[in-house]
């Protein structure tokens, strides 16, 4: 195995957008940062492309180029006869093609001085003393002071440095479906008793897709052939292209990092559980990551306390989505008359001016600053 001498102060595992989130805010201080992928950018990524405004607030980046389509409009049907409809001139999130958001990130990430090397295979993660983690991957070993595992649902680092793997009850299928001039885009969620599908409007095409987002023996898992139906019920005569299935990593709950390794994102399971969104954990989880060990190098503080810290916090607001979960999906009658009465609206202006959940439901401010 090739040894380089050269020490970094953090190596990043995944260019994803916690990858490359982490990444910017430790070259704010000047740290040393070697990023690592698989792929080439830009890079194909099934996700239906939805930015929460709370997420923005997050990001490192301006995308307001990058903007397909705003969420000024919502439908929330619960059954054939039960929908309600929303609207805020802010609205609650902004559409984006996650191929190009992606491809955007990383490159202004690369232009912040961040060292990047394409890898086929990451081989181990080892301690060379209690200062220093070797990184092996393709016959070659970095050595660093910090290591996140970026590297999404099936993370390589969490198996290597944590021995465990996520069974991945969460799941979805998503494809495209050409948009027509005449169609009224609205951005849709259409709930059953395993999870819902969605409609989100881009310039020219939807996303759609199906996803299976609570896991139990008695109920049905929706299927591809139910994605197909669900299109040829919705879009007569249209057809889906481009399906992809992939999983949503939801079991980090109870995540707490150890020995200088971080998980973030969907490497470390911290999507939600009640609409599935990713990318806002992504994004703060890869924030707090690089904030953790700025202060540790700062303050000569533990990195690893310090992130567990920002994730107890974070595990409190998941057990918040993780209970709207049980109500929205066990009780679809009461989330319907709850929605249409007063919670929708209240739902509506609470992402579009940027809240957690935990704010909108007036539980305390947002443990996230």
């Amino acid at each position: 195995m090739k040894q380089n001498n050269k020490i970094f102060d953090v190596i990043i595992i995944g260019a994803g957008p916690a990858g490359c989130t982490c990444a910017q805010y430790l070259r704010q201080s000047n740290l040393k940062v070697l990023l690592l992928d698989k792929n080439n950018f830009p890079r194909h990524k099934p996700c239906a492309g939805g930015i929460t405004m709370k997420t923005i607030k997050h990001l490192p980046i301006d995308i307001k180029h990058l903007v397909q389509h705003t969420a000024k409009n919502m439908k929330f049907s619960f059954s054939e006869n039960q929908s309600v409809e929303l609207q805020n001139d802010t609205g609650s999130c902004v559409m984006v093609i996650r191929d190009e958001f992606d491809n955007y990130f990383f490159t202004e990430t690369l232009k912040t001085g961040v060292d990047f090397q394409k890898i086929s295979k990451l081989e181990g993660i080892k301690y060379e003393n209690e200062q220093l983690i070797d990184v092996c991957f393709d016959g070659n070993k970095m050595s660093t002071r910090y290591v996140v595992g970026a590297d999404g649902a099936n993370s390589k680092v969490r198996k290597l440095a944590y021995d465990k793997q996520h069974l991945h009850p969460v799941s979805a299928y998503e494809g495209k479906v050409t948009r027509q001039i005449k169609d009224n885009a609205v951005t849709e969620f259409v709930f059953n008793e395993s999870g819902y599908a969605w409609i989100f409007p881009k310039s020219d095409h939807y996303n759609v897709g199906i996803g299976n987002l609570i896991s139990k023996k008695h109920i049905r898992k929706r299927t591809k052939e139910d994605l197909f139906n669900f299109v040829a019920e919705r879009f007569k005569g249209r057809e889906i292209t481009d399906i992809t299935a992939f999983p949503i990593g939801t079991e980090g709950i109870d995540y707490t990092s150890k020995n200088n390794v971080l998980l973030v994102g969907d490497a470390a399971g911290l999507a939600e559980t009640l609409l599935g969104e990713g990318i806002y954990n992504a994004v703060i989880s890869g924030k707090y990551a690089a904030q953790s060990i700025i202060d540790s190098r700062e303050n000569n503080k533990s990195a690893t306390t310090l992130y567990n810290s920002f994730l107890k916090k974070l595990s409190d607001e998941l057990a918040l989505y993780n209970k709207g979960a049980k109500i929205l999906y066990g009780f679809p009658k009461i989330s319907y008359f709850a929605m249409k009465l007063w919670l929708g609206e209240k739902f509506m202006t609470g992402y579009s001016n940027g809240q957690t959940l935990s704010e909108i439901m007036g539980k305390k401010k947002s443990v996230i600053t």
